[in-house]
């Protein structure tokens, strides 16, 4: 490259809410321009110094990694990584500009920049640099007195003072006065163009940028704004124009350049930490002798399979030197078991096999030493899990391990981790927010100066994630569909558009962290977190992989909490723990109560697009249970290859491969790429990649603004297939198999295949501990709890209301004094514990009872009467006193005092407390008394029931409360009689009992919603028994509470409706969700539409929707997740 200039000053967007251009586009920028190299100068931070190197290598361009520094006194000065050395200066200069000031405010103190000064170039800064600001305003002495302060703590050789030229009044003579200066004390002079944004368009984003962090607007903020468009990158001759009289000053960025030889993608000088082994072991030779105990105790003997695997594995791990990081697995699996002892949940002489304290997902599961060392659950010789994917020769970065963990230990296990390593050898890793389209509407509009009720009002109503369908938002809202054209509406789309996916600010990562043996602030920026006594690293979960670093990412899975304490409850009640790794994986029982899409709460089978595939690819084992969760994915999706591979699968459509060196990587999954591993095989087999290249292939999908990225390797790809003969239109029909959709690694697909085919089986043999856990462990999965206990329902559980003298401060079971079936171990197939389900009860068939026509309202009111449910109220006899009183001598699930709105902990346990010391409470004035509890807890726990047994008339108890309350603190000397002043009120129906019930839990333990609507709709209303039957292209009306609403990667709208019986699909067409995007809103709603069965599926397609009023404290439903 001949280029005569390198850009040693730009910012993208990582300096937060100033830089107006992603990294990418610069880089593709420079190299438009021909640049010999560009810096990036990010303000006080690294947080994109390593995707922009990675980004670079691509494209084969020199970086130079560096930061523009704010100074205690407000100055900048810019500094670039000449050495590794001066990195790690770099690192540290950051790192202490955020520790010694505040995580939002960083400033160097100058008087250490002599500390670190060493591996440095320093440039002498922008207009906001001392020496500059002291050259323009006149005050020479000191900005001599300032170069020479820098010269003595830098060297001359490493001095630059930095000119800059964006034709703003002032720049010429301010120039004039620096190279006088430099020339004085023989230093060198430097041009930059202390660059913004790639092209002069993006101006407008960067002034909108500037606005937002001042939370001010446009017209506030022109002091603040840069004065004109032109801080973007330069052509080489734009440069050598505007420094026509100091031709040296852009020379000299080459010489800094072929200086900055610093690569912080190889030379970072990072190692693994030390791992201290057992005296007489090396930490090779100790992991091997673990893993061959391990083997011993797993198979009962090394056989030649088992050896030979665990051969090539450790050779692996020996040739990367990955055997200390494996080691610090083992340890922290190590000290979860602890912690799991100590919290009462396994025993010292339990082996880790039998009770993990956790469980590996991802890639890593396809590791036999990973399985060996309690890392994974999953066999991979059982399954025939490659390793490509997660180790190989080749190998580009360090492999990433995810350990999820029941919530309790994680919490525990975090803390341990930063005790032994200390916070500067391990961190938390940082993780970029980034601009949704709620964000991009509320920042933008505020500094465009858009009325703030508009603003708020559009923002409330989108519904997409992206930025960029703004306008296609706005035109399906008649409120905003004329503003579309308006002027400086029309900026806000535009604008949106650009700042889609823009990094927004530095947080913490849920679980991820990084384990150093020197101190972290030496690679990479260290400064606190939000969230006191932590810190965070400034590179995200991909720049530490990129980094090489050993990061451990400690995940909270809401399903291993369930499982958790459904063991422990099985274990209270029987006397026996279930080792579900001994059950039985082909247990055809289990797999049929799948098949009829009974999956409600059931880990990653659950949804309601899961609840539609599961029937059509009938899973009757594990490898089947990996297809099934893999599959539907967005990434499978695109596509159109799940119903591809289903087709295939269950129909025998004849297919081929576009090519025949698709075969060994899709032969498997029947031509489909079902899992993120066959792009990179494909890309192997069919253009010769490595594995590095075609792991960076994979990864280059899913960035965001990549399309010269992709082009960049569409033409490595043809060019590859080309050399193995492939032709180049069925190249490109491979290639465009590929997208940056997510799709699961297979052996991640495996892991949590396995976990749900637990969780189906701890629900067919165990329902009423498998649900008490779920309900225990909420928020999880894909709904509410109100639809949680219809299907506990289904499956014979009753659910009672919260009890004053019974309840606990979380959900229990209660025995209502009927034996136990004998359930216990070896596990006999078939046998199902709990109420039988009969044929066609899963979620979609319903499963109460039915009412019946001639209990529908005859009325000649039609189904879509404009108006509400505001003034409905069904003239329903009241509940009798002994209605609802226990689970008809089984045991039940008993909902706990957290359960009820404005119940936190501390009154929860209060409550508990003062029970168990002082006996049952013998009415309410006792309980008032004695728990202390504040008016809203008490008449919220009469709302809910929890004093039936002592009082069970509601509307008396709560009248009683009124009397009785007297707020905190009021002196009272004795208990006064309330007798005299109690009202004669009229009993409660069970229509207000039910919504009272919503209002205070989210859920009516007794019934549903429909259940009391039903009589009052026409007789054309189905349910969802009714609708299972018809015939496609029927029209037909249905109705029900939303419980989903889901936008996938398909232009529909998914609702899935919740009656009496069960679940009613429901898509909304483009069309019919433009008409109808503000009814879809209301929680209960009434749809008329056309039947459409599509390959073993079922929805109604929507025509006519209509939402109800009048129902405000409805369940709320999990949406668009």
């Amino acid at each position: 490259m001949n280029s005569s200039y390198a850009e040693l000053h730009c910012h993208s967007n990582y300096s937060f809410q100033e830089g107006a251009s992603s990294v990418e586009e610069l880089l593709f920028r420079a190299k438009e321009l021909d640049y010999r190299a560009l810096a990036l100068t990010d303000h006080d931070n690294l947080c994109g110094a390593m995707h922009f190197a990675q980004v670079a290598k691509t494209l084969e361009m020199q970086t130079i990694t560096g930061a523009e520094i704010t100074l205690n006194d407000g100055s900048h000065l810019t500094l670039l990584a000449e050495t590794q050395q001066g990195y790690s200066n770099l690192s540290n200069i950051i790192s202490y500009a955020y520790i010694s000031g505040d995580r939002k405010n960083p400033a160097f103190d100058i008087k250490h920049l002599s500390e670190m000064a060493q591996g440095l170039v320093l440039l002498t800064g922008c207009r906001q640099g001392h020496l500059p600001s002291l050259v323009a305003e006149g005050r020479h002495r000191e900005a001599e007195d300032q170069l020479r302060q820098y010269l003595d703590w830098f060297g001359t050789s490493n001095v630059f003072v930095e000119l800059q030229h964006n034709l703003v009044q002032g720049d010429t003579p301010r120039i004039r006065r620096l190279v006088d200066l430099a020339n004085r004390y023989g230093v060198s002079t430097v041009a930059t163009n202390n660059v913004h944004y790639h092209i002069p368009d993006r101006h407008r984003l960067q002034d909108a940028l500037v606005a937002i962090s001042n939370n001010q607007s446009l017209e506030e903020t022109h002091r603040q704004r840069r004065p004109n468009r032109h801080f973007h990158l330069k052509s080489p001759e734009e440069m050598s124009n505007l420094f026509l009289e100091y031709p040296t000053a852009v020379k000299n960025t080459l010489r800094i350049a072929d200086r900055c030889g610093f690569d912080i993608t190889r030379d970072m000088g990072y190692r693994f930490p030390d791992y201290p082994v057992p005296e007489g072991f090396t930490p090779q030779s100790f992991l091997e002798d673990l893993c061959r105990q391990a083997a011993e105790r797993r198979y009962g003997g090394i056989n030649d399979r088992v050896q030979s695997r665990l051969d090539e594995e450790l050779r692996l791990i020996n040739r990367h030197n990955l055997s200390g990081f494996f080691l610090i697995y083992y340890e922290i699996i190590q000290m979860a078991r602890e912690i799991m002892i100590e919290m009462g949940l396994s025993e010292v002489e339990i082996p880790l096999e039998e009770r993990p304290p956790g469980r590996g997902r991802g890639s890593s599961v396809s590791m036999l030493v990973g399985y060996l060392i309690g890392l994974s659950h999953i066999d991979p010789l059982k399954y025939n899990l490659t390793l490509e994917r997660f180790l190989s020769d080749d190998m580009g970065s360090v492999p990433d391990i995810d350990l999820d963990f029941p919530r309790n230990i994680r919490e525990e296990l975090i803390k341990r981790v930063h005790e032994k390593w200390g916070w500067d050898h391990a961190v938390l890793t940082g993780m970029i927010s980034t601009y949704k389209m709620k964000g991009a509407i509320r920042d933008l509009g505020k500094a465009l100066g858009l009325p703030s009720q508009d603003v708020d009002k559009l923002a409330k109503r989108v519904d997409s994630h992206s930025a960029r369908e703004l306008e296609l938002e706005m035109e399906s809202l008649p409120e905003f569909r004329d503003k579309t054209d308006s002027p400086v509406w029309r900026d806000l789309i535009e604008l949106s558009a650009q700042l889609d996916g823009f990094p927004k600010y530095l947080a913490q990562h849920p679980g991820g962290m990084i384990i150093s043996s020197s101190p972290l602030t030496d690679i990479v920026p260290v400064q606190q977190s939000a969230i006191d006594n932590r810190y965070i690293c400034h590179w995200d979960k991909d720049s530490i992989d990129q980094a090489g670093f050993v990061k451990i990412d400690f995940l909270a899975l809401g399903a291993l909490s369930q499982m958790q304490e459904c063991l422990q409850l099985i274990e209270e009640r029987d006397g026996h723990y279930i080792d579900l790794s001994r059950i039985d994986f082909d247990d055809q029982a289990v797999y049929g109560m799948m098949h009829q899409a009974d999956t409600i709460g059931i880990f990653q089978v659950e949804s309601a697009a899961q609840m539609q595939t599961v029937p059509r690819i009938r899973p009757i084992n594990l490898t089947d249970m990996a297809y099934e969760v893999g599959a539907v994915r967005p990434g499978v999706g695109v596509n159109d290859g799940v119903t591809q591979f289903i087709q295939r699968r269950t129909q025998s459509i004849p297919w081929d491969y576009d090519h025949p060196l698709e075969q060994r990587a899709l032969e498997r999954t029947l031509g489909i790429i079902l899992f993120q591993d066959q792009v990179n095989h494909v890309a192997r087999d069919v253009a010769g990649f490595t594995p590095l290249e075609a792991d960076q292939l994979r990864r280059a999908f899913g960035r965001r603004n990549n399309q010269s990225l992709i082009a960049f390797y569409w033409e490595k790809f043809r060019q590859g297939a080309g050399d193995l003969g492939v032709p180049r239109d069925v190249a490109e029909k491979i290639f465009k198999k590929f997208n940056g959709q997510y799709m699961f690694p297979e052996s991640h697909a495996f892991a949590f295949g396995a976990t749900a085919y637990h969780m189906a089986w701890l629900k067919y043999y165990y329902p009423l501990e498998f649900f008490t856990a779920i309900f225990n462990q909420q928020p999880m999965g894909f709904y509410n709890t109100e639809t949680l206990k219809e299907d506990a329902r289904r499956h014979g559980i009753t659910v009672l209301n919260p009890d004053i003298n019974r309840s606990m401060e979380k959900c229990t079971i209660v025995s209502g004094g009927r034996p136990r079936p004998p359930f216990n171990p070896p596990f006999v197939r078939g046998e199902r514990r709990g109420t039988p389900m009969g044929e066609g009860r899963g979620p979609l068939m319903g499963g109460t009872r039915e009412t019946s026509r001639d209990e529908r309202s005859t009325s000649n009111s039609p189904a879509f009467v404009k108006g509400s449910w505001g003034d409905f109220r069904p003239s329903a006899t009241p509940l009798s006193e002994t209605e609802g009183a226990g689970g008809e001598g089984g045991d039940s699930l008993l909902l706990g005092f957290l359960y009820v709105k404005g119940v936190g902990g501390a009154a929860a346990t209060s409550i508990v407390q003062s029970r168990e010391s002082g006996g049952p409470f013998s009415d309410l004035g006792n309980a008032m008394e004695r728990t202390g509890l504040q008016r809203e807890a008490l008449e919220n726990l009469v709302s809910a029931g929890a004093f039936d047994s002592l009082t069970p008339d509601r509307r008396s108890t709560l009248w009683e409360v009124g009397l009785r309350y007297r707020p905190h603190g009021y002196q009272q000397a004795l208990p006064l009689p309330v007798e005299q002043d109690m009202a004669e009120l009229p009993k409660q129906t069970e229509w207000e009992i039910m919504m009272d019930e919503y209002r205070t839990m989210q859920l009516h333990p007794k019934g549903h919603l429909m259940t009391m609507l039903r009589p009052h709709l026409g007789q054309e209303v189905l349910n969802s028994r009714e609708v299972v039957d018809r015939p496609d292209g029927e029209v037909v009306t249905v109705a029900g509470m939303v419980i989903r609403r889901q936008r996938p990667l398909s232009k529909a709208v998914f609702l899935t409706l919740e009656d009496e019986f069960g679940h009613i699909p429901i898509a909304v067409w483009p069309q019919a969700f433009k008409k109808h995007r503000m009814d879809i809103k209301e929680p209960v709603l009434i749809i008329r539409g056309i039947i459409s069965r599509r390959e073993g599926t079922m929805n109604i397609v929507a025509q006519h929707i209509q939402g109800t009023q009048g129902l405000p404290h409805m369940p709320k439903a999990r949406s668009w997740q």
